[in-house]
């Protein structure tokens, strides 16, 4: 060591030489190092795929006839997600907007409130005529008697409002004073076999940012008490009864459209009421909006239209952010006592805005099978660029 530094110390040229031969070494271990990087960069780049810009043909995937599944779509992806429809029972509103629950229409569940707000005062008797009431079959027949009974128009408010509105849940707002949260009975509706899922008597009070949640068996003296926290990312947390906290929606910003079997409102001979649906479609309530085009001409050649209709087009449109906009409009049904035909309406196409502020042209291409079996709705879309 002691030679070597003697000669790099007299010897200014070699000296000079080895320096120089560091610091281009350094330079290039730089380089590379800054190369890696732009490369690790560019591949974490790669976990959020672009969106697809050609025109997409998408079998959804409800299940056959019975729609076992509930399916969430997410246009820019051309993907989906199924759940199965009855798998849960209350949804824990999740954002900024305050503190609400829903049902599940999947289930055809519903609910009413009771002058009482502890469980332990409800009994079978505060239930005497609802399974003649509360029930999806129950209104149906309601609806064909003559004269109709009384408290049929009342059935509206057993179901969540199909067009999302917050203000108009089965299960009222709750509120911070214990003593002023009701009990509601709770018909937890129908499961994919068509047995009935059951009664109980439920509560749902606030707990600071979140929720908590009491429910009994309707003559049970003691109860189950639940913390319910919100979900951040996603619209709501979910909550099934006998299995408690379940996966059932995607994140918030990774759908737009969902396909499922369930109660909505709907004009029945007349009466507003609770009517069960198949094929019927929502949008996210998180941002996205849809815009129907209809097309007056019945000989309209609706492919045509779909495939001229550009940007352009969109300004002119009112979109819509009930998130029933599209619900069973997309499609009729025949009935053996009415007749018509169960199709795709050929008259309308739908522009749907995501919650990134892209636009998606979007026609029903299908609802049946080769054989002529229903739950086989398939969509056509593209993503519309300036």
């Amino acid at each position: 060591l002691y030679l070597l530094w003697k000669v790099l110390f007299y010897d200014t040229k070699l000296f000079t030489k080895i320096n120089t031969m560091i610091l281009r070494n350094l330079f290039l271990l730089i380089l590379a190092l800054a190369l890696f990087q732009s490369c690790s960069s560019d591949d974490d780049g790669m976990d959020t795929p672009p969106i697809i810009d050609e025109p997409v043909l998408l079998d959804v995937e409800v299940g056959g006839p019975d729609e076992p599944y509930s399916v969430f779509v997410e246009l820019s992806s051309a993907s989906q997600t199924k759940v199965v429809r009855d798998s849960w029972d209350l949804g824990f509103y999740s954002g900024e907007l305050g503190q609400y629950v829903v049902i599940n229409p999947g289930a055809y569940m519903m609910a009413q409130p009771l002058a009482k707000s502890n469980l332990k005062d409800v009994t079978a008797q505060d239930t005497v005529g609802m399974i003649e009431q509360m029930d999806q079959f129950a209104i149906f027949n309601a609806v064909l008697e003559n004269p109709r009974p009384d408290w049929l128009p009342n059935s509206v408010n057993w179901i969540d409002n199909s067009n999302g509105d917050r203000n108009q849940t089965a299960i009222k707002l709750v509120v911070g004073h214990e003593d002023s949260s009701p009990v509601h009975i709770v018909n937890r509706g129908w499961d994919l076999q068509n047995r009935p899922r059951g009664w109980l008597k439920v509560r749902v009070m606030r707990s600071g940012d979140g929720y908590e949640l009491q429910f009994a068996e309707i003559d049970s003296e003691d109860y189950q008490t639940v913390q319910i926290q919100k979900s951040p990312g996603y619209n709501f947390t979910f909550f099934n009864f006998d299995h408690g906290i379940v996966e059932v929606e995607p994140p918030k910003a990774e759908w737009d459209l969902a396909f499922s079997s369930g109660l909505a409102l709907f004009r029945f001979a007349g009466v507003l009421v609770p009517y069960a649906f198949k094929d019927y479609v929502y949008h996210n309530r998180y941002g996205v909006e849809v815009a129907a085009v209809i097309y007056e001409d019945e000989n309209v050649n609706i492919i045509q239209k779909f495939d001229e209709f550009s940007f352009d087009d969109v300004h002119d449109l009112e979109f819509n952010s009930e998130i029933n906009a599209i619900g069973a409009d997309w499609r009729t049904v025949g009935n053996p006592q009415f007749g018509g035909e169960t199709a795709v309406r050929s008259d309308r196409l739908y522009i749907v805005r995501d919650s990134d502020g892209n636009y998606f042209k979007l026609l029903f291409a299908g609802m049946l099978s080769d054989s002529g079996e229903r739950g086989h709705p398939s969509i056509k879309f593209e993503l519309l660029q300036p």
